[in-house]
């Protein structure tokens, strides 16, 4: 009898170590560059079902396609991700990865897609002097409860940057802005090269960021209304307030780095007049 016991309670330990068991993980396949196929799993069993969305994932797509040929591709590996309700939003993965000369290459990616970030130059109606408009909000990654930067968002599903430049002005800052008067500062920066945007953390992130201007005329009393307003989409989590600060002092008033990117940029074109006359003069 005990040892009939003892074999039943072997049996069901048995069943049980074989249900928490994962099964042999699943080898899925994708094309680089249009043509190269190349071996992807997943970590976490659990996310093999998104594999379609991972394909449906414009970052992916492009970062797949756009890869240069000097990076031979063995295998990817996909370590977690991030959906936004329907939609993939992060991944991360990583890569077995060489040059053509067999030496191994750091491949590590954080994949977000593309952003936009907005300078805004204000000119005040009666002083004439110029001012900008800060977001201050919490930034966990950073571990700053109240980090000033610019306003930006990620790119949205229609995939326009400058729909989503004005999208991010309206939610962020309350100002209403038609998209042709905004200014794609990267797009006229790197005219005629092979970018149109920069590239914020390469070591690590995907994110291309293109970089707007936007510049208006405001009384003074509008511009004190900002200061401090509460604004940003409370169903995604944004909590934001309003910081005006003078343009000329942009440049060491926020460690951001679509702040200092786009000053820096907004400047050299002003310097070479190659902005339209009404942007230079401010009237």
């Amino acid at each position: 009898k005990n040892f009939r016991t003892i074999a039943s309670r072997a049996d069901v330990a048995l069943s049980l170590l074989k249900m928490a068991t994962p099964g042999p993980k699943k080898q899925f396949e994708i094309t680089i560059r249009g043509k190269d196929k190349v071996p992807l799993e997943f970590e976490n069993q659990a996310h093999e079902e998104f594999f379609d969305k991972l394909q449906q994932m414009k970052a992916f797509n492009d970062w797949c396609n756009t890869l240069d040929h000097e990076f031979i591709v063995k295998k990817l590996i996909v370590q977690s991700i991030d959906m936004f309700g329907a939609r993939m939003g992060f991944v991360k993965f990583k890569g077995d990865i060489t040059d053509e000369q067999g030496r191994v290459i750091p491949s590590i990616v954080f994949m977000r897609g593309a952003s936009v970030g907005m300078l805004i130059v204000i000119t005040c109606e009666e002083d004439k002097k110029q001012y900008t408009i800060l977001t201050v909000q919490p930034r966990v990654p950073c571990g700053k409860y109240a980090l000033e930067e610019l306003p930006a968002g990620m790119l949205d599903s229609s995939g326009s940057f400058v729909g989503a430049a004005a999208k991010e002005l309206q939610e962020e800052t309350g100002l209403t802005v038609k998209e042709k008067d905004l200014i794609d500062l990267t797009e006229k920066a790197f005219k005629g090269s092979a970018y149109n945007h920069v590239y914020p953390s390469a070591g690590g992130s995907d994110e291309i960021l293109r970089l707007f201007l936007y510049q208006t005329k405001m009384p003074k009393a509008k511009l004190e209304e900002l200061e401090g307003k509460c604004t940003g989409v409370l169903e995604e989590g944004e909590n934001i307030k309003l910081k005006i600060i003078s343009l000329h002092e942009l440049w060491r008033a926020a460690p951001d780095v679509k702040a200092l990117s786009a000053l820096c940029i907004y400047e050299n074109l002003l310097a070479r007049r190659e902005l339209p006359i009404d942007y230079i003069t401010g009237l």
